[in-house]
């Protein structure tokens, strides 16, 4: 993995970005998640919280929605997933559910004309559920169940060493050929076997590194940052060729 960046062209990037806990507040999804099913429905939201915490602590990953269908279904609850979404996406769309920044960088990237898109790890239906939330739907976006997204870039490299971006995350739904890509993710994990002409980014959420994925080692050559601010501050120095500035 070559971290030359200052060969990084503007006419030739996609930014890929993460979504929980880079550009989302995942603490406050869920926060506002646990509130509706406490006015919803009886079920206590603690029993949430608890599974999901346990899950994070072991590595593991927890599909919310799964879960609280099952929980639904076993508690006798009239309500279903479909009802509780309409009320949560309606309670936290006037809410801004996003990281300190993470609406500045999209801003930037979008008046730039920089292509990017997300990649987001977990459950379809609840990563769409928060995507939809936080008014990102317009953004280019995959869910995927690989949590190292370096498998899914190398998946991406030709043999000339460009990249192909697959067309779910372009908005003219087109590939789009580009030498490199820069990836901002908060989770160690992700970075692992990212492929040269790939240019790391760990972002560092607010409340630090609490879960295993975070905490695991950081591939070599991976930038670690603290917060979607200092991302940018980085995006926009020499070391990267004054990217966000120069496009």
């Amino acid at each position: 993995m070559s971290m030359n960046a200052n060969k990084l062209r503007a006419d030739s990037v996609f930014f890929v970005l993460d979504f929980d806990r880079t550009l989302g507040n995942t603490g406050k999804f869920h926060d506002f998640l646990e509130m509706v099913i406490e006015q919803e429905t009886e079920i206590k939201a603690s029993q949430l919280r608890t599974a999901r915490f346990d899950a994070e602590a072991r590595g593991k990953s927890f599909d919310t929605v799964d879960y609280l269908r099952q929980f639904l279904n076993a508690s006798g609850s009239e309500k279903t997933w479909q009802q509780i979404q309409r009320v949560f996406i309606a309670r936290i769309q006037n809410e801004d559910m996003l990281e300190p920044y993470a609406a500045e960088l999209l801003q930037l990237l979008k008046a730039k004309k920089l292509p990017h898109g997300i990649i987001t790890f977990g459950g379809e239906a609840w990563q769409l559920a928060k995507l939809e939330g936080a008014n990102l739907l317009n953004v280019p976006h995959v869910v995927t169940h690989i949590q190292e997204k370096g498998k899914i870039l190398t998946g991406w490299k030709k043999v000339s060493g460009d990249f192909i971006v697959p067309p779910a995350l372009t908005h003219d739904f087109r590939p789009l050929t580009v030498t490199a890509i820069v990836f901002l993710d908060d989770k160690s994990v992700s970075f692992r076997g990212i492929p040269e002409g790939v240019y790391g980014i760990r972002v560092r959420p607010p409340e630090g590194l609490e879960l295993a994925t975070q905490k695991a080692t950081l591939p070599g050559g991976v930038a670690d940052v603290n917060g979607i601010q200092s991302a940018i501050e980085l995006l926009s120095s020499d070391e990267y060729n004054n990217i966000l500035d120069k496009a």
